[in-house]
């Protein structure tokens, strides 16, 4: 079953808008530079990204989103804990985020 994984960004309030814009386009490279280690093909099923336009005032500081479309768990498990490419953007990014905030589900399970 796919798994759809869901990371909403609050930024440091320091943080220039061209910082923020380029830690948006190193994350939405994932979906290319994210390659399977078996197939060495990118296994990032899809991804879409943007910033808030929310009109219900509920975000409590989050300002990005980005979703993610996995083929299956042991394929999110590997992008969350082992994928380089992943890791070094996490790395790379994480000074300038103020909160990061995760949630994966399978469409349909509610239970």
């Amino acid at each position: 079953m796919q798994v759809t994984h869901v990371v909403l960004l609050e930024f440091k309030p320091e943080v220039a808008p061209q910082v923020r814009e380029n830690v948006a386009s190193q994350v939405k490279a994932l979906r290319e530079s994210c390659v399977h280690p078996e197939t060495g093909k990118p296994y990032i099923v899809s991804m879409k990204a943007g910033a808030d336009v929310s009109i219900e005032g509920l975000q409590n500081g989050i300002s990005h989103a980005f979703v993610s479309v996995f083929e299956n768990t042991a394929d999110r498990d590997y992008f969350v804990n082992q994928d380089p490419a992943h890791i070094s953007v996490v790395q790379n990014v994480k000074e300038h985020l103020a909160k990061v905030q995760v949630v994966d589900f399978i469409d349909g399970k509610l239970i």
